[in-house]
């Protein structure tokens, strides 16, 4: 890392959660444009298992004294904290000391609010948002029998959507009290708690879920039951369901999902802003991020006959360019999963509007120049294929695409316009369909490689375990088979035992002991060898080898196996490979306990 470039620390909890995935991305794009130097403290979540009660403290405190040793260490300017992902199962306060340990560092919370000194914070609208789904069901529905899936009572989130869900119903008349209501702990976990809910409760018309998370359980449960999920007007079989956060599964579920969507992408971007302002001017005034209600099938709106794109009206009829705008900033504000940056905004739309506008003039009758499905298939190519393609949810593409196309056909006298309408409707479908399908199964085979590459590493390393420079080998040419990234592993001289308490940190000599790199390969470091880790030789020292980048970004995890601490595995990763890297992490430590005896 340079010197003249700000280095901020980023505390995550779990790389695994989608809404935490969102997060990074906003935070390494924020990073690359405004050239800022990361390092994220991943795969850090507390060792206990949330809901069983575990050493809370104890964990506690590791944790803290681990990032905090590593912070001062490399000489890191602040922290972006990412609260909701480490925070969000421990109580009053065992929070409180989690956060206490970083006052004297500059940080930046996101999902809670801070007022202490040299802090700042973004926080989502969580009351006024959950008023939007509520109110919507209220006065749009007209629905009365409610039931509330909620979170536990002394988390900010969980209390704040709840009291907005509680305040409309008793604005309006409605009666609820608590058996109306459970903790489903913001989790998918929960279809107990929603069982017994539906068990003691008359059949509601619309079940109000504070996650997307619980709101899958609650499909799940009334699947089983046979019902089905829409407006219960409709069928007395159905029951709507709305959810909260607009979930990467929100729009393609089975309806798809009403939900609140938080634009995490923005908050993780934004953190980073926040953090330069509160680093060079000493004060922040706190963020409120943006959310939107997506209104969707699962509680009874019928797109089929309430689509936002209409006919044309007389003066778009004879000016089509002005239809075009219209529905080309219509169609970008639903298909858009993030409050992006208005250049990226402009770029999305441009695509949009020029096939659009070719639309637009076939169903007025007259054509400048000659339009077909193929043509309209090359710009769905360009959209999903240029860079802005990750602001985009394809599932609401494939929605607004068809719902407009429809619009087109309907309003249509003209017998040849509608079937070629009808053909670049199809087409435009099926290429939409085939990116979605593509892109799933390039996921999964990603997944699939990775599990395999990481169970072949273990058996690799567990065969010459009896040499650690072997060993070490095995792990890492089987993770340039991966096509991952630079990779170092830390290791201290004495394994740390975390009931020994966080104090030895500070004390413990940590030093390179493997590496492989794209300008090195695999380098192994003899046990007389290895460059100890000190205040002049960080461990940024030992892993910053590309100075001329716009910015450096560094994921640390440490390597535990129960109670033991064994060391540090470090990577330039890009944000997509954090939870490898975790489990890497995890393989490696087993191999050491299993040498350790």
């Amino acid at each position: 890392m340079t010197n003249n470039r700000k280095s901020i620390g980023v505390l995550i909890g779990s790389a695994i959660a989608p809404y935490m995935r969102k997060i990074i991305n906003g935070i390494y794009q924020a990073a690359t444009d405004l050239g800022i130097d990361l390092v994220v403290f991943a795969g850090s979540q507390l060792s206990y298992n949330f809901m069983d009660g575990g050493a809370v403290d104890a964990d506690h405190d590791y944790l803290n004294a681990l990032i905090r040793h590593h912070v001062r260490a490399n000489g890191l300017d602040g922290m972006i904290i990412s609260f909701g992902s480490h925070c969000i199962f421990m109580d009053k306060d065992e929070r409180a000391r989690f956060i206490d340990a970083y006052a004297d560092i500059p940080y930046i919370l996101m999902e809670e609010f801070t007022d202490k000194e040299n802090t700042g914070y973004i926080i989502n609208d969580n009351y006024n948002s959950m008023r939007l789904v509520v109110e919507h069901l209220v006065d749009y529905h007209g629905y009365k029998k409610f039931l509330y899936v909620g979170g536990r009572a002394d988390n900010r989130e969980a209390v704040e959507r709840q009291r907005a869900f509680e305040d409309v119903l008793l604005e309006n008349g409605i009666r609820l009290t608590p058996e109306m209501m459970t903790d489903g702990h913001f989790i998918e976990e929960c279809e107990p708690e929603i069982e017994e809910l539906l068990d003691r409760n008359e059949k509601p018309e619309v079940i109000v879920c504070a996650s997307d998370m619980m709101a899958y359980a609650v499909y799940k449960v009334l699947k089983r039951r046979g019902m089905t999920i829409g407006n219960p007007r409709l069928s007395e079989n159905a029951i709507a369901v709305t959810g909260y956060d607009d979930d990467i599964r929100a729009v393609s579920s089975d309806p798809p999902l009403t939900t609140i969507a938080q634009d995490f992408f923005y908050t993780g971007y934004t953190a980073v802003e926040s953090i330069l302002t509160l680093l060079r001017d000493g004060i922040i005034d706190g963020r409120i991020a943006p959310n939107h209600l997506k209104k969707r099938s699962s509680c009874g709106c019928n797109y089929g006959k309430h689509h936002r794109y209409l006919p044309m009206n007389d003066t778009e009829r004879t000016q089509p360019e002005f239809y075009s705008i219209k529905i080309a900033e219509l169609m970008r504000e639903e298909i858009l999963t993030s409050n992006v940056k208005d250049e990226i905004g402009d770029k999305i739309y441009d695509i949009l509007y020029e096939s659009i506008y070719k639309d637009a003039l076939i169903v007025n009758g007259f054509v400048k120049e000659t339009i077909n499905s193929e043509m309209v298939v090359e710009q769905l190519r360009r959209l999903l294929d240029s860079p802005y393609s990750k602001y985009i949810s394809p599932y609401a593409l494939l929605r607004a695409y068809s719902d407009y196309l429809s619009s087109l056909i309907h309003s249509s006298d003209d017998q040849n316009s509608m079937v070629l309408m009808s053909d670049i409707m199809v087409e435009g479908m099926k290429y939409i369909q085939n990116h979605i399908l593509y892109k799933a199964n390039a996921d999964n085979y990603k997944y699939e490689t990775e599990a395999l590459q990481l169970s072949l590493l273990a058996r690799n390393m567990s065969l010459v375990s009896d040499d650690m420079g072997a060993m070490f080998t095995a792990a890492l040419e089987k993770i340039s088979y991966a096509d991952k990234s630079d990779v170092y592993i830390f290791l201290y001289d004495k394994p740390m035992d975390r009931k020994d308490g966080p104090g030895k940190f500070d004390d413990a000599v940590l030093r390179l002991t493997a590496s492989r790199t794209g300008k090195g390969g695999v380098r192994i470091y003899p046990v007389n060898e290895r460059p100890e880790v000190t205040k002049e030789k960080t461990v940024l020292y030992y892993t910053s080898e590309y100075g001329d980048d716009k910015s450096d970004r560094y994921c640390f995890v440490d390597m535990h196996h129960e109670d033991m601490v064994y060391g540090l595995v470090v990577s330039r990763m890009d944000e997509d490979d954090i939870m490898y890297l975790t489990l890497l992490s995890f393989q490696i430590a087993m191999m050491l306990a299993m040498r350790n005896g």
